[in-house]
């Protein structure tokens, strides 16, 4: 029984930064969804990516690239600890679903993260180099009751693109959707 427990969290953990995967993430968020629509509860769902993560990379390499995603990653996870999910989306990027939390908890939240990576000069352990520091950017999206995961997922990645577009290391909201209207077939 114990050993089933472990292979079913290595299945839905990312193994490099030990937060939830992309295909555990969908699933989660699917769930929430209709929970939430059940409930009548809102959710909110962000996306975290780290600036110029590609750069840094090709600069220092792909060891070093690693150690920042674990480093971000770790601060992601404690401050979108449970009952938040904090996944690894794919690449450098994140993504937090808030159940029953609205835009402005998020929001806090996520300037606290960024406000955290960003403020830390990083240093390469072996040769005490200093690496400069990390910015991410963050998009978040406040689901609509009915809202497809889909349609939630594209608002809250726009709402990253504007950061990144606006000049990077900040934190954006999705333009609010309208309620979507279920019509009976007459």
């Amino acid at each position: 029984r114990e050993h089933l427990d472990q292979v079913r969290r290595d299945a839905m953990t990312d193994g490099l930064t030990n937060l939830t995967n992309r295909k555990a993430f969908d699933e989660s968020l699917e769930n929430l969804s209709a929970k939430a629509d059940a409930a009548g509860e809102g959710m909110t769902l962000a996306i975290i990516d780290i600036d110029h993560f590609k750069g840094f990379n090709d600069a220092w390499g792909h060891q070093i690239g690693d150690q920042v995603l674990r480093y971000v990653a770790s601060v992601i996870g404690r401050l979108g600890a449970t009952p938040r999910i904090a996944a690894r989306y794919g690449g450098e990027e994140f993504a937090i679903i808030f159940p029953n939390e609205n835009g402005r908890t998020a929001l806090s939240v996520l300037e606290e993260i960024r406000e955290e990576i960003s403020s830390r000069v990083l240093k390469r352990r072996s040769t005490n180099e200093d690496l400069g520091a990390i910015t991410v950017s963050a998009g978040y999206a406040e689901r609509v009751s009915g809202e497809t995961t889909t349609s939630l997922i594209e608002r809250a990645d726009a709402a990253l693109y504007a950061s990144k577009h606006a000049g990077r290391n900040r934190t954006t909201a999705a333009v609010p959707m309208v309620a979507v209207e279920t019509v009976a077939a007459a």
